[in-house]
C-alpha cells in the first residue's frame, strides 16, 4: 500500500522545495549520523517514557505485538532520519511508518506530539554533541526540523488516504448492498432530484437508470402527505405507472438522510403479489368459491346496509330465496361434477334477469338468494319470480344430458316481514317451504301463520330425535287374510307415535319429517327389528309362523347397506327369511329402477319376500316390473274404496289381479270395509285383503289373542 501512496518525484521535489529543505540541510544531517546513532536507544526509552505518561497510550502499549511494531518502526525511522537522502525510497519508508502508527491505531495528535517529543529530545542532544562548534549548531537544528515537517506531512497523507480509502470501500460495499436488495431504491437531493437508483428499481419501474436520473422523485413517487421531519420512515401504498403504462401496486417508504437538508431515501417494494392474495382473501370471505357470486357474509352486509337506507328514505326492499327443485337427483345420476355446472348455470341465469343494482348470492348447497332494494311496493319481487321461474324452466345441457330445472321460491319484504336481514331470511326461508308443500315450481309471499307451521314441524322433529329412547313409539300390526280360507296368514307392522300429554301422532304426519330429517333410518330398523323379534315370540308361544310384513321407506331402500342391516335383523331376532315381507313403494322403485333392480335382486336371494306397496298410483314401467323379483302387488286402497260401484276402480283392481296372477304373483287389497269389497276381490281370485273389515290395527298381544282363538 506505501508503493501505491509514494508521490511521483516532481511532488517529492516540489514539496522539498515548499519547506525549503536544501543540500546544505542534508549534509548537516550526515554530519550528525555518526555523532547521533550511540546515543538513539536513550532517545526512544526517553520517547516511551512520555508516551506512558497517557492512559490511552498506556492501554494501547499493553499489546505487546503492537508496542513491538512500533518500537521497530522508530528505530527505522531515527536510522533514516540523518541520512541525507531523501528520494522515492526515503519517502516510501516514512510512508510504511505513517501507515503502521494508523494500523496500531494511533490518532493523529498522538503522531504530531511525538514528533514533538522527537525534537524536544535531539535538540538538547545535538547542542551537547556540536557544542564544540557552535556555529553548526543552528543549520543543524533547521535541517531536522524541515526535514520532521516534511515526515510529519507523509505521515498525515497516510492516514488521509486510509480514511479516503476506507470510505471509498464502504461505499463500494453499501452500493453492492443497495444493488442487492430485492426492493427498489432511489435517492434524491434535498431538491428532489433523483441521484442514485438500484437495479430493482428499474425492474419495478421498467425504465432506464438515465431515465430515472433525470426525473425528481415526486414525478415517481408521490410524497407521503407529510414532511419527513420526524425522523423515521413513512409508509405509502400506491399504483405505480411503469414506462410502458401498466400500473403496478408498489409501497414506498420514505426517509430523510442524516445529514440536514441532504435529501431523501425511498424504499420502493414491489407489492403486487401481497396484493392479489388480499384481493383472494376478499374474494373468499365474501364470495361463493364455485359460482362466484356474493355468499352468506356479503349478503348480510349488503342487506344491512340497503335496510337502513330504505329505512331512511321510506322505500320498500324484498327477498327471493330460492330452492332448486329436486336438485339431488341430478347429483346422485350424474354425479358432482354435473351438479356444480348446473348449480353455475344457474347462478348466469338469475344474474342475467335481475337489474344490476340487486344481488344474487348462493348461500350453499341449492340455495339462491335475491335481494332487491329502492322498490316502492313488492311488484318487482312477483315480476322477478315469473322471470326466474321461466329462464330456469328452460334446458340446459350439462356434460351431454340435457336437464331441465325448477324452483320453489319464498318471498319476503320490509319492512312488514321483518326489520333486519336474518328476519327477513328466516322469513322468505319459511315462504320458500310453503312453496314446496305447495307442489314446487311456484313463488309464495310470506305470512306470518307460516312460521307457526315451521314451529310445529321444528318441535315435532326434536320430539322424534327422542321417542325411541322415550319408548314413545309402538308397532301395531294389522292382519291379513286369505280370501280362500279366511284364515290369518300375516300381518303388517305400522308404527305409532304415542307422545306423553298429546294425542296419537299418526304416520302421514310424523313420517315426512323423519324422511327429511333422516331420522327414518335408526326408526326404520328399529321397527324391523322390532317386527322380526315379535314374529319369533309369537312362533314361540305356538301361534304358527305368520308372515310379518313391514315398510320400507325411500331413504331406507336407498341406504349404502341396506341389506346388510336386515340381513343382521334376521340373524339377531332369529327370524326366518321367509317370514319376511319387505314393503317398497311403486314410486320408489322407479325413481332408479337399475340400482332398484339390483337391491331388489340381493333382497330376494337372502329369501326376504318383497310387495310392491301402492300399486297403480305410480307409473310402473311392465318391462321393468319383469326384471323386478317380486313376490306380492298389494292394491292401494284408493281403488278399493269405491268398488264394485265405481267401474274404473273395478277395472283397476281386476287388471292388476290378472296382471299379478300371470306374473305369478300375488296380490293384497288393502283398506277393505264393506262385504262388497271383499266379495267383489274373492270373484277377481284375489289372494289376500286387510282392512276395518277384518281388523284395525292392533297391539301384538290382541294379534296373540286372534291367533289363538283360530286354533
Amino acid at each position: 500500500m506505501a508503493a501505491s501512496m509514494t508521490p511521483p518525484a516532481e511532488e517529492i521535489a516540489e514539496r522539498l522545495a515548499y519547506l525549503d529543505i536544501q543540500p546544505s540541510d542534508l549534509s548537516a544531517l550526515r554530519e550528525l549520523r555518526p555523532l547521533i546513532k550511540p546515543h538513539l536507544d536513550a532517545v526512544i526509552e526517553a520517547f516511551y517514557s512520555h508516551l506512558y505518561q497517557f492512559p490511552q497510550l498506556r492501554a494501547m502499549l499493553a499489546d505487546a505485538h503492537v508496542a513491538q511494531r512500533l518500537h521497530l518502526a522508530h528505530v527505522t525511522y531515527f536510522d533514516r532520519l540523518t541520512e541525507g537522502e531523501i528520494g522515492a525510497d526515503y519517502v516510501q519508508n516514512r510512508l510504511r511508518i505513517g501507515l503502521v502508527h494508523h494500523h496500531c491505531g494511533l490518532e493523529p495528535i498522538w503522531y504530531i506530539g511525538a514528533y514533538r517529543k522527537y525534537l524536544t529530545e535531539l535538540a538538547p542532544l545535538i547542542r551537547r554533541l556540536l557544542s564544540d562548534t557552535p556555529e553548526r549548531i543552528p543549520p543543524a537544528l533547521h535541517a531536522l526540523g524541515k526535514v520532521a515537517t516534511f515526515d510529519v506531512a507523509l505521515a498525515l497523507d497516510t492516514y488521509i488516504e486510509c480514511g479516503r480509502r476506507q470510505i471509498l470501500e464502504l461505499k463500494d460495499y453499501s452500493e453492492q448492498i443497495i444493488s442487492s436488495l430485492p426492493c427498489g431504491v432511489i435517492v434524491a437531493d434535498s431538491d428532489g432530484r433523483v441521484r442514485t437508483v438500484n437495479q430493482a428499481m428499474l425492474d419495478i419501474s421498467g425504465f432506464s437508470e438515465q431515465e430515472l436520473l433525470q426525473r425528481r422523485r415526486d414525478d415517481l413517487i408521490p410524497p407521503p402527505g407529510r414532511e419527513l421531519t420526524e425522523g423515521y420512515p413513512q409508509p405509502h401504498e400506491f399504483l405505480l405507472r411503469r414506462r410502458e403504462g401498466d400500473p403496478v401496486w408498489v409501497k414506498a417508504t420514505f426517509a430523510p438522510m442524516h445529514a440536514a437538508n441532504s435529501g431523501t431515501v425511498t424504499v420502493v417494494e414491489d407489492i403486487s403479489q401481497r396484493k392479489r392474495y388480499e384481493e383472494d382473501l376478499v374474494r373468499l370471505a365474501n364470495y361463493d368459491a364455485l359460482t362466484g357470486l356474493a355468499n352468506r357474509t356479503l349478503l348480510l352486509i349488503r342487506l344491512e346496509h340497503a335496510i337502513a337506507a330504505a329505512r331512511r328514505q321510506q322505500r320498500a326492499a324484498a327477498i327471493l330465496f330460492l330452492d332448486l327443485d329436486r336438485f339431488k337427483t341430478i347429483n346422485d345420476s350424474l354425479g358432482h361434477d354435473a351438479g356444480d355446472r348446473v348449480l353455475i348455470e344457474v347462478g348466469r341465469r338469475i344474474q342475467r334477469v335481475v337489474r344490476e343494482t340487486d344481488t344474487v348470492a348462493r348461500l350453499g348447497g341449492d340455495e339462491f338468494v335475491v335481494f332487491l332494494s329502492d322498490l316502492y311496493d313488492e311488484a318487482p319481487a312477483a315480476i322477478l319470480s315469473h322471470a326466474i321461474l321461466d329462464v330456469l324452466s328452460r334446458p340446459m345441457l350439462i356434460l351431454g344430458h340435457e336437464i331441465s330445472l325448477s324452483c320453489s321460491i319464498g318471498i319476503s319484504v320490509y319492512p312488514q316481514d321483518g326489520a333486519d336481514a336474518k328476519q327477513l331470511l328466516k322469513n322468505a326461508d319459511a315462504a320458500m317451504y310453503q312453496a314446496k308443500a305447495l307442489g314446487r315450481c311456484n313463488y309464495q309471499y310470506y305470512s306470518p301463520e307460516m312460521n307457526a307451521r315451521t314451529l310445529d314441524r321444528l318441535t315435532l322433529e326434536n320430539g322424534l330425535r327422542h321417542a325411541i329412547e322415550r319408548h314413545e313409539l309402538v308397532v301395531l300390526y294389522q292382519p291379513q287374510y286369505s280370501l280362500a280360507t279366511g284364515a290369518m296368514t300375516g300381518v303388517e307392522a305400522l308404527l305409532r307415535w304415542l307422545p306423553p300429554g298429546r294425542d296419537v301422532i299418526t304416520p302421514d304426519v310424523f313420517i315426512p319429517i323423519a324422511e327429511d330429517s333422516g331420522l327414518i333410518v335408526p326408526i326404520g330398523e328399529w321397527v324391523l327389528r322390532t317386527a322380526c323379534a315379535q314374529q319369533v315370540a309369537w312362533k314361540q308361544a305356538g301361534l304358527g309362523s305368520l308372515r310379518i310384513a313391514v315398510n320400507l321407506s325411500a331413504r331406507q331402500f336407498r341406504q349404502a347397506g341396506m341389506e346388510v342391516m336386515v340381513a343382521q335383523a334376521l340373524e339377531d331376532s332369529g327370524c326366518d327369511a321367509g317370514c319376511l315381507e319387505l314393503e317398497i313403494t311403486e314410486s320408489v322403485l322407479m325413481d332408479r329402477p337399475d340400482s332398484a333392480a339390483e337391491t331388489l335382486q340381493r333382497l330376494s336371494r337372502m329369501g326376504v319376500r318383497l310387495a310392491i306397496d301402492d300399486f297403480g298410483t305410480g307409473y310402473s314401467s311392465l318391462a321393468y316390473l319383469k326384471r323386478f323379483p317380486i313376490d306380492v302387488l298389494k292394491i292401494d286402497r284408493s281403488f278399493v274404496r269405491d268398488i264394485p260401484g265405481d267401474s274404473d276402480d273395478a277395472a283397476i283392481a281386476t287388471a292388476v289381479t290378472a296382471l299379478a296372477h300371470s306374473m305369478h304373483m300375488s296380490v293384497v287389497a288393502e283398506g277393505v270395509e264393506t262385504e262388497a269389497q271383499r266379495d267383489f276381490l274373492r270373484s277377481l281370485q284375489c289372494d289376500y285383503v286387510q282392512g276395518y273389515l277384518y281388523s284395525k290395527p292392533i297391539a301384538a298381544d290382541a294379534v296373540a289373542t286372534l291367533l289363538k282363538l283360530a286354533l
